[in-house]
């Protein structure tokens, strides 16, 4: 992008055309401005601040006290279009021709005072302005930004590297090994030596796919002596399509993916689970990455050559709607500017590294990231709907936050309602919302009815139950399918920068554009019919863009070794670090480029060199120079993330279910708030307790994240996530001993290796160990987990006989009525089945983990202990 300070000085000035809808107030004249303090604001503060300012509640989400509130309007719409009063709501409702829109409610205004308000609007509305900051007043650039530019690391171009020689040339496979040899030799340090196989296929296995390696995969690969053995696996994993759920859901953390708004009013998405199934389909078609961003950024402004591809191009732009939202904000233009924000940090953080959000109320403070660059972006968003089917509203209740019109039609369509009954649905509707109106919030409404409720109650209910059928009625969803995403609005304009960033305090207007952090000078500028967004994916995606390379090759490398290259994976910029290895980054980068923006080939070249296959022992000597691995002498080992643990389990006990479910659980949700004690949100966790799908599958309402992922340190999903935290805290250790999934998958594993019939215990405790830790147990573990089975068996039943009947001399065996013996005349309980007593007292008291007898519940308890193993948890 040109630099801005130019045109901001023209704006201030009046030496430049202003454009967009939102007009600088130095345009207006003097006259005209006199004009409004004397005849139209006294107008606004006598009669329409009380309910529509920012001290009050701004009834109808409408703000009066600002220009840009009318300009924005409320839940009606525009209140005002400069130079048209006759388009305008404000003179709609102050000439009381509507008798569904009079205001005030209580007091028409004067005919002069109408006619005061027209010419005002036919004027052009003229409004004071507000104060300007001095530095963009004066549109002086950060004296300090130049320098930044050309002096930090991560904005400067890609270089073409070749490897560098080293002394030890026998030890790299590739040049990739190469560039790590050399920093390894520049600190004296030496690798450690090659995992052994077992390691290795269970390394690559869990890396590739998320899951752990069969026992027939293990053994095929340890039995296969030629050279391209491990060559075989890589392709193999990589063909899989566990990969694209393994390697999507590291993509949906950096998007934060989540099926609920979250915030102060959490409303579901119903749809969002679509993006999450295009997101795996494209990493499993190997789709190139800078396609990828230009379906997610612009999907519905590119060609495509079938409906099918249409939908898709649709589905994609999910990525810019599906962050939190603050729907119970009362400010409307406060709800967009909230909305843009949460885009425009999603978008810089996820694919260029920068913290480019920082910048809404001034100049970034670190990186060279202006005020006017923000806003630059800002007119991009703003000059597009966010299509995530929601309205903001102060206080809503029931589908007060729907809007069915913010969605994205897909090609498969249905027949659409008759006419008449919409319009007579809406007409109920309509007097329905009178009739509650009329009695909420006086003294009528709130006494009570003879069932003891406030009289509204029924009215309020009547409201809500025609308000769904309306809703069910004319929802798109119903009608067709539908999809949550982004495309441009009607109105396609640049935006005023906000000073301080404040929505309402308009500074001047900055043409629509991208970063000029990094100048790219043939990148295609905006066009003007357009928001924009196409442009800015080319721009990002463009081939002399640094930043999207490096950012992605950085990602997939911290995937595979632990930490990034730049281990601040998600920012680029001054307060970030710098790459460990800043020549090997940019051959990544160069190569990821050269090979189609192919993740695929990207993750192969780099599992396939012997950096990535090295043992992960420690050595003193290593240690005590690079401490925290940084030039890699070794593979770091890692605990498994929270959806490979719970994946894990489930393939261990044989209860998974490869197959992708039929949509999410939440697509069933209406788009009413979710609280998070109430009833959805228990059905919820019942739902993902017994749930045997992968873990990227679970529906994840923000604010109900299962236990099983939640306790594991999962993604935030409010914000974008490229590193996990990976933290050691006891709750863990209590879900691993104590929930209702663990105990049942214990349980099914357990039944596993006892229905192998043809092998004897030390066989079935050897295959549990191979199912649950990849490796055969040896003699001393086989010896021990005997003994615990045998103790287990005998102490727990001892255990039910001395509780169950303590005391006791001696129990006759016949019946003496109905379940009772009798004893001396006395009754006493029936005989013991210590089996069953097992069952119900000692192990567990959920139906799903009911042991059916003592041996089993033991063995229930040793694969327990195997599943709640750190050699389980962990990956060397």
């Amino acid at each position: 992008m040109r630099n801005p300070a130019p045109l901001i000085v023209g704006l201030l000035l009046g030496s430049a055309p202003l454009v967009g809808a939102a007009e600088s107030p130095a345009q207006h004249s003097p006259a005209a401005l006199e004009f409004f303090e004397k005849k139209i604001r006294p107008i606004l503060v006598d009669n329409c601040y009380n309910c529509h300012s920012a001290s009050t509640n701004a009834k109808g989400g409408l703000r009066v006290d600002d220009r840009n509130g009318l300009l924005v309007g409320g839940n009606a719409g525009k209140a005002i279009v400069p130079g048209k009063p006759d388009q305008s709501l404000l003179i709609k409702a102050v000439s009381y021709t509507d008798d569904k829109l009079e205001m005030p409610p209580k007091k028409q205004l004067t005919d002069q005072q109408v006619a005061d308000l027209r010419q005002w609007i036919a004027d052009g509305a003229a409004w004071p302005a507000s104060q300007v900051d001095s530095g963009i007043a004066a549109g002086k650039p950060n004296p300090k930004y130049e320098k930044l530019k050309k002096e930090h690391w991560a904005w400067q171009p890609l270089k073409a590297v070749a490897a560098p020689s080293v002394r030890d040339s026998a030890w790299p496979k590739t040049d990739i090994d190469r560039f790590v040899a050399a920093g390894l030799e520049g600190k004296n340090l030496k690798p450690v030596a090659d995992a052994d196989k077992l390691a290795l296929i269970r390394r690559a296995t869990f890396d590739l796919t998320g899951l752990p390696p069969t026992p027939e995969e293990i053994a095929a690969f340890v039995n296969d002596v030629s050279p391209a053995a491990f060559e075989a696996v890589v392709d193999r994993l990589l063909a899989s399509p566990a990969f694209g759920e393994r390697w999507g859901r590291h993509w949906l953390d950096v998007a934060r993916y989540g099926e609920s708004t979250g915030s102060s009013r959490n409303l579901p998405f119903p749809h969002a689970w679509k993006y999450r199934d295009y997101v795996i389909d494209s990493i499993n078609a190997d789709k190139p990455f800078d396609r990828f961003i230009q379906e997610q950024v612009a999907g519905d402004l590119l060609p495509s050559k079938s409906p099918a591809e249409h939908d898709q191009n649709l589905i994609a732009t999910g990525f810019l709607a599906l962050g939190v939202k603050d729907v119970n904000q009362r400010f409307r233009v406060r709800y967009i500017m909230d909305n843009v924000d949460e885009q425009i940090d999603t978008v810089s953080r996820s694919v260029l590294g920068l913290t480019a959000s920082c910048a809404r109320c001034h100049d970034h403070k670190f990186d060279p990231i202006p005020q006017a660059d923000y806003y630059a972006l800002a007119g991009i968003f703003t000059s597009s709907d966010l299509c995530a089917g929601l309205k903001n509203k102060m206080g809503g209740g029931g589908l007060d936050y729907y809007e069915p019109k913010l969605q994205l039609t897909l090609s498969t369509k249905k027949s659409a309602p008759p006419a008449a009954d919409v319009e007579k649905l809406s007409k109920e509707l309509a007097q329905a919302k009178k009739e509650w109106d009329a009695i909420r919030g006086t003294p009528e409404g709130t006494s009570r009815g003879a069932n003891g409720q406030p009289k509204q109650r029924p009215f309020r209910l009547r409201y809500e139950a025609l308000q769904t059928q309306f809703n069910t009625l004319t929802d798109p969803s119903l009608q067709g399918e539908v999809a949550l995403g982004v495309r441009d609005a009607q109105e396609i304009a640049d935006t005023p920068i906000r000073l301080r960033g404040e929505a309402e305090k308009l500074g001047p207007v900055v043409s629509r554009g991208f970063l000029s952090v990094v100048d790219l000078p043939g990148a295609a500028k905006v066009n003007p019919q357009q928001s924009g967004r196409l442009e800015l994916a080319q721009w990002m995606t463009n081939k002399e863009n640094p930043l999207t390379p490096r950012v992605l090759a950085n990602r997939v490398w911290q995937h595979l070794f632990g930490q990034g290259l730049v281990k601040s994976v998600d920012n680029f910029g001054v307060t970030g670090d710098k790459p460990s290895h800043p020549e090997l980054l940019d051959y990544l980068a160069t190569r990821f480029q050269q090979n189609g923006w192919s993740i695929k080939k990207l993750v192969r070249e780099i599992v396939l060199t012997r950096s990535y296959q090295l043992s992960s022992d420690d050595l003193p000597a290593a240690v005590a120079i690079d401490p925290g691995n940084q030039f890699i002498w070794r593979h770091a080992p890692r605990r498994l993330e929270a959806e490979e643990i719970r994946d894990a389990t489930l393939a261990a006990s044989g209860k998974l279910d490869a197959k992708r479910p039929d949509g999410s659980a939440a697509k069933s949700l209406q788009v009413r708030e979710q609280r998070n004690n109430g009833p959805e949100a228990a059905k919820f966790a019942t739902i993902a307790r017994n749930s045997v799908n992968r873990s990227v599958y679970l529906p994840l309402i923000r604010g109900w994240v299962p236990t099983s992922l939640e306790v594991f340190d999962f993604a935030d999903q409010g914000m974008v996530t490229g590193s996990r935290d990976a933290t050691t805290v006891s709750p863990q250790a209590l879900y691993l001993l104590n929930d209702p999934f663990v105990r049942t998958q214990s349980l099914a594993l357990a039944e596993r290796v006892l229905g192998r019939s043809e092998l004897d215990d030390a066989e079935r405790i050897g295959l549990a160990y191979q199912l649950a830790l990849g490796r055969s147990a040896n003699g001393k573990e086989i010896e021990r987990a005997r003994k615990y089975i045998a103790d287990y068996e005998a102490d727990s039943k001892a255990q039910v006989a001395s509780a169950v009947i303590p005391g006791a001399n001696a129990v006759t065996q016949t019946p003496a009525g109905e379940g009772e013996t009798s004893q001396g005349g006395t009754a006493v309980p029936p005989p013991i089945n210590v089996d069953q007593a097992v069952q119900e007292e000692v192990i567990v008291k959920d139906d799903a983990a009911k042991p059916k007898d003592v041996k089993a519940a033991a063995w229930a308890s040793f694969c327990q202990a195997l599943l709640g193993s750190a050699e389980f948890r962990y990956l060397k």
